[in-house]
């Protein structure tokens, strides 16, 4: 069943058309803070995906401009840490910038585990700008299929 719903001209939205909500209220904190924006402080970096597999976990984290060296990655019982720092482009000569939503500096995010790892074989790699961390689930954690006798 598709439902239409039809805004009345005269029920106008105080803030503009409803669609564009997001945008009015960046613009209301760009009004009180100057060129910066709420929204590139409240977005949480990087921004990861977690896929559960029947023998593996799989981290998938956005990680461009970020050098393989300057990434860390931990596990400390069931808890996942990925930290590291993205070094680039700096204001120089007393420029300043007229856009900035780049993050830039030092960043961490911790996910605890679903199940036990093997930590031992824990395998990561950084191609394009795009962390892959691979964790296998240890021998206890794994689905097994009892036979009744």
């Amino acid at each position: 069943m598709l439902i239409k719903v039809q805004r009345h001209p005269e029920a106008a939205w105080p803030f503009g058309d409803v669609w564009n909500f997001e945008r009015e209220v960046g613009d209301l904190f760009k009004d009180f803070l100057g060129t910066t924006t709420l929204a590139p402080r409240i977005r949480t970096y990087p921004t990861v995906d977690i896929a559960e597999y029947p023998n593996e976990t799989v981290v998938v984290a956005e990680l461009p401009g970020v050098r393989k060296e300057d990434v860390k990655i931990s596990v400390q019982g069931d808890v996942l840490t990925i930290s590291g720092e993205r070094k680039g482009h700096e204001k120089t000569n007393g420029n300043s910038w007229l856009h900035n939503e780049i993050h830039l500096g030092q960043f961490s995010r911790s996910f605890e585990l679903p199940h036990a790892v093997e930590t031992n074989n824990i395998s990561a790699e950084l191609i394009n700008g795009v962390l892959r961390i691979t964790l296998p689930k240890a021998e206890q954690a794994k689905a097994r299929e009892i036979h009744v006798k």
